[in-house]
């Protein structure tokens, strides 16, 4: 029986191969789209959640309060003296930990030396906080002895080439003594969807801290709160030592990554804006395909009224034949899930790349995530076009044999109102949003407001010419703040004075508004200071204490804003011959525009220049931003692709519905283009009810979407005309292609029916 079912179901198809072929079709392509971006948004919203009791943990905040403050006003570091009060006046409340970002340290383990690698100090309170699954050792050990470390499993491999290295030395330098700790325990790793890369840490100490020339006095805080306790953000911040200029609040370890970026952390962000867009625009697409599935169901099932009716005389009653057809849905969306699957595996490199997804990984695996966002979709989509079957499996023989067949005007009137709708709003949110997310992500005034970048210093271009331009920049481009010259970038300084303790940066006299340098002592170059004229850090005061003849100003450590030890520093003013690099501050207004014209007004034989920006985490925030705009833009152009397919399954019901007529057409001599009109005709009346009704929602939705940003786009007057003439170019093609099918076919035949 399931053999005859299964041959009259493929003769079925045979009949109509274009209409199966388009349900197939846009499925895949839905399947694929919603199985990735579910898998990509799951992914994104579970950072951090991984913790234990991730609800309880908590990091602290600074916020500057200052009114003629400039730049991001958020920062993680807490001085001790608000450490201590959150620890004294909460004791019996949660559990606070200092965590310190050790950057540009080296590492010798297992005879070799790793330079410039990240760790961090973390006091041993951190094991009740995070989560840590061991491999080897014991956290123990990390509790109660000074000088021990406990390492990821990737960090392990890599300095020892094994995750049992329990007990090994662990040694590290940066300017001064090699200090020695012993490898406590090795962690599983963390997940990739974590705020920071912590694969190291060392036990907080701060006679070892300043030993490698780090401020153990403003750190990261991270905090749990204890089971039962009654305390709140609000509570424990008013027990902190408060001012009018700093203020703190309590951040979830969940909210990071969607978080404001915050000075002297090394977080991965995300943009949960762009997210939401890119779930938005899935659901749709998964809409238009399952309405496009249903319209074809209708369209298919009138023609197989004698079948029905011959069953129904030989017996077979109605919950059968609802059966059948389920298994029939349930065949077509088979069908289809592996098409999208497949595609997913083809395409999975440029998965990887964009989204950083390992699909082929995820399906060898057989991720639990992935076989439940398979199955939910499976058993959505097979039961849909279901609802459409009991309008025939409850007709009586002679109501499926009659002249006139079933159909849906009102339900396809509808879903031709509702394709055309979403495929007009679909076109128009890509465009509008794309403009936005290049021009400004900006949600709160003075947070990151500016942001550095740097080029290879032009070979002719003198003092003169810099101060010329820094003037004339700054007048005449809105988006440039200030630039300025430097033979070294700050966060990375390795020129070192032989036979001397001291680095040196040659720099132009702008360097120091440029960086926002605080002077301790003494003064900044003037006008008349030579050449032998030089400016130190604390540090380097301290090492130059005896002979000060040519320091005339002492500047706070520049070195700690960036993570790294604290070097002994001399600045100096230059000629522009020493210099190597040009650093601009610019708006992040508008910044993909900004480096675009940077790039092209210091590149050099047709060859753009390379602009660099100093914080490479906002680079990678920017980059990712750019892959989901990408992203986004391709589900559009897949939304597209499916309207066509939606319309081109409509055009081919409406030509079923009125074969009749227009066959009659025909026969009176009509010519292509009037019985192209005529169809063109039944698609006017929804096209006109989708724009009266999707327009006006389209724009409250755009506007009330743009509202949330500081620095907002504005709507073309291209933006609706973009998606109607879209609309109407497919319709009066597909309609054309329609009529010229008819115009070769016999429709005498049809006269009959």
């Amino acid at each position: 029986m399931f053999s005859f079912q299964t041959r009259l179901f493929f003769r079925t198809i045979a009949k109509s191969k274009e209409a199966y072929f388009l349900k197939i079709i846009s499925l895949a392509t839905a399947f694929a789209c919603s199985t990735l971006i579910l898998l990509f948004s799951i992914n994104e919203f579970g950072y951090d959640r991984f913790h234990q009791e991730h609800n309880l943990i908590f990091r602290v905040l600074q916020r500057n309060n200052n009114e003629s403050f400039i730049g991001n006003r958020f920062s993680n570091k807490i001085p001790l003296d608000v450490f201590n009060a959150l620890k004294r006046n909460n004791a019996e409340e949660l559990v606070p930990a200092r965590v310190q970002l050790l950057d540009k340290v080296n590492v010798l383990a297992n005879h070799q030396s790793f330079n410039d690698s990240k760790l961090y100090a973390a006091d041993p309170e951190l094991c009740s906080i995070f989560s840590f699954e061991i491999v080897s050792g014991s956290l123990k050990e990390f509790r109660e002895k000074e000088g021990s470390v406990i390492l990821s499993s990737m960090a392990s491999k890599k300095y020892f080439g094994t995750d049992q290295s329990e007990g090994k030395k662990w040694k590290i330098y940066t300017l001064g003594d090699t200090l020695v700790f012993t490898v406590a325990a090795v962690y599983k790793d963390y997940p990739q969807n974590s705020h920071e890369e912590f694969n190291s840490f060392i036990r907080f100490d701060s006679t070892t801290l300043q030993a490698l020339s780090f401020d153990p006095k403003n750190t990261g805080v991270y905090l749990k709160l204890l089971e039962g306790s009654t305390a709140n953000e609000e509570s424990m911040v008013k027990k902190l030592p408060l001012s009018n200029e700093l203020t703190y609040r309590i951040q979830p370890i969940a909210e990071i990554y969607f978080g404001p970026r915050v000075a002297g952390e090394d977080s991965k962000h995300g943009d949960q804006y762009s997210i939401i867009i890119l779930i938005c625009v899935t659901a749709l697409i998964l809409f238009l395909s399952l309405t496009s599935f249903v319209n074809l169901t209708t369209l298919t099932l009138p023609y197989r009224s004698k079948e029905l009716a011959i069953k129904k005389l030989a017996g077979t009653g109605q919950a059968s034949l609802t059966f059948n057809f389920a298994k029939e849905s349930i065949l077509v969306v088979g069908m289809s899930m592996i098409l999208g699957i497949m595609i997913l595996i083809v395409i999975s490199g440029w998965i990887e790349s964009i989204l950083a997804i390992n699909m082929i990984a995820l399906f060898v695996q057989g991720n639990l995530q992935l076989v439940l966002i398979l199955m939910t979709l499976f058993l959505v989509v097979a039961i849909t076009p279901l609802f459409m079957t009991p309008r025939f499996t409850r007709a009586t023989p002679n109501r499926l044999l009659s002249a006139e067949t079933i159909t849906f005007p009102r339900f396809k009137r509808t879903i031709m109102f509702l394709q055309l709708g979403i495929s007009i709003f679909l076109i128009v949110a890509a465009m509008v949003i794309k403009r936005q997310i290049n021009y400004s992500l900006l949600k709160e005034p003075g947070r990151n407001y500016d942001q550095i970048v740097y080029v290879s210093y032009p070979k002719d271009l003198t003092n003169a010419g810099l101060a010329s331009m820094r003037l004339a920049w700054k007048k005449g481009n809105a988006n440039v703040v200030d630039l300025m010259a430097a033979s070294q970038l700050p966060d990375r300084v390795s020129s070192k004075e032989l036979n001397s303790e001291f680095y040196f940066i040659s720099v132009d006299r702008g360097f120091k508004d440029f960086f926002e340098l605080e002077m301790l002592q003494g003064n900044w170059f003037r006008a008349n200071d030579g050449d032998s004229m030089v400016v130190v850090n604390e540090r380097g005061r301290a090492i130059h204490s005896n002979n000060t003849r040519h320091v005339i100003g002492v500047f706070k450590d520049l070195s700690g804003q960036y993570n790294q030890p604290e070097k002994p520093l001399k600045i100096s003013v230059s000629s522009h011959v020493n210099y190597h690099y040009l650093c601009i501050r610019i708006l992040e207004v508008d910044i993909r525009r900004t480096v675009q014209f940077l790039e092209n007004y210091f590149g050099q034989n047709g060859q753009k220049a390379t602009v660099s920006f100093l914080d490479k985490r906002f680079e990678e925030w920017l980059t990712y931003q750019d892959k989901l705009n990408a992203l986004s833009q391709l589900l559009a152009i897949i939304s597209g692709l499916l309207s066509c397919f939606a319309i081109y399954g409509l055009s081919i019901s409406i030509v079923r519905d009125k074969l009749k007529q227009i066959a009659i057409h025909k026969l009176c001599g009509a010519s292509i283009f009037s019985l192209t009109r005529l169809l063109v005709k039944e698609f006017a009346s929804q096209m006109l009810l989708a724009i009266l009704i999707f327009g006006p929602l389209t724009y409250i939705i755009i506007k009330e979407m743009l509202r949330n940003f500081v620095f907002t786009t504005n709507f073309s007057w291209l933006d609706p005309i973009v998606p109607l003439a879209y609309c109407l170019v497919v319709i009066t093609l597909l309609c054309g292609f329609q009529t010229l099918s008819l115009n070769r076919a016999d429709l005498t035949s049809a006269l009959k029916r």
